[in-house]
């Protein structure tokens, strides 16, 4: 940073970067934060971007800011964030600082910029930003930080007592050429329990399909929302299908649908799971997961579709990392997984009991 460096508040994308040439932005990170913007738009809300700028329209950092509120319909519930923690009972309004908690934190740093004293004033001035208005929220959180955004972080929220909660991500490093060859990295017994699960997904009837996003998406959404409901707090079809249609529109040939139909099905009209997968380079990232759980029960579908099938895909794509995200963590260990370990830091701004 330069003695001309200066911090900005914008609250439009399309003022800070101008296009997929923008150094500051990989292309599938730029895909995202515009679906996030449209998505908040089309609810009456609007997010905030504190910027970093090395000179006067040459950004170097980028940290988003999303406002949480009710309903959650684009913004999830922080209990869903931070792992049911009961530190979030009364939290309704606050806002998220670099992700909305699907994904991790985005603290970005433009290549060749110093990356600790950029990271520093992004999370210096969006926290400045945060307490300017904490009469108004219940709460903050920075979700899903690696460490060295945890880092800059912690240094900011010491004083007020903030919660932190770590998770696990599981992911795959593609370090084979073939299936055959991730087989063959895993144990005996790995190796017949993975075979015996692909055999029971096909003699199940079940086959895949890849379908276009776009269109699918309607008759995608309650699969989604049914896995949603078992676990989690579950939004409105509605809601599914405004999520998917978001990701069809912004990630565009990026985000790849599959799903499992019965046999008789060829063209997909009557899906019972499916899973998107998007493209980063040479990493493939599981999206989201949906299930008809009534229709799938004993099929294996879960991870046919959320591993082996994306793997078997990567693999001949040549990419060198599958990311199959949070939860189920053991059992994605058990088939192959390692992980990467985040922490989300959530300061409550209001606190039930009047003390701060």
């Amino acid at each position: 940073m330069t003695q001309s460096s200066g911090v900005r508040i914008r609250t439009r994308l399309a003022d800070v970067v101008t296009g997929r040439d923008d150094v500051l932005l990989d292309d599938a990170d730029r895909r995202e934060l515009i679906r996030v913007e449209r998505a908040l738009a089309e609810v009456g809300q609007s997010a905030r971007y504190v910027v970093v700028e090395d000179r006067p329209g040459v950004p170097i950092g980028l940290l988003p800011i999303y406002p949480v509120t009710r309903p959650y319909r684009v913004t999830p519930h922080p209990r869903l964030v931070l792992g049911g923690s009961r530190v979030t009972r009364g939290w309704r309004t606050g806002c998220y600082l670099g992700s909305l908690g699907r994904a991790s934190g985005l603290v970005v740093v433009a290549p060749g910029a110093e990356p600790k004293p950029v990271r520093e004033a992004l999370v210096r001035d969006a926290w400045r930003l945060v307490t300017a208005e904490a009469d108004q929220l219940d709460f903050a959180c920075f979700p899903l930080l690696d460490a060295e955004s945890l880092a800059a972080v912690l240094p900011q929220v010491a004083s007020q007592n903030p919660t932190l909660v770590t998770s696990d991500e599981a992911y795959i490093p593609i370090l084979f050429d073939s299936f055959a060859g991730y087989l063959a990295t895993q144990p005996r017994k790995r190796q017949g329990m993975i075979t015996r699960e692909l055999r029971r997904f096909q003699e199940a009837g079940l086959r895949i399909v890849e379908l276009d996003l776009r269109t699918h998406h309607p008759r995608l959404a309650p699969l989604l929302r049914d896995v949603e409901r078992r676990y989690t707090v579950a939004g409105t079809v509605e809601d599914y299908a405004s999520y998917l249609a978001g990701i069809a529109e912004a990630l565009g040939d990026q985000a790849t649908c599959l799903a499992a139909c019965r046999e008789g099905d060829p063209t997909g009209q009557d899906p019972v799971a499916f899973t998107v997968v998007s493209r980063q380079d040479t990493v493939r990232r599981i999206r989201c997961w949906g299930c008809d759980h009534s229709r799938v029960e004993g099929t294996y579908a879960y991870f046919t579709m959320v591993i082996y099938e994306p793997l078997r895909r990567a693999i001949a794509a040549g990419a060198r990392k599958l990311v199959l995200g949070r939860g189920s963590i053991e059992a994605k260990r058990r088939r192959g997984a390692e992980l990467d370990r985040k922490t989300s830091v959530a300061v409550a701004l209001n606190p039930i009991d009047g003390t701060r």
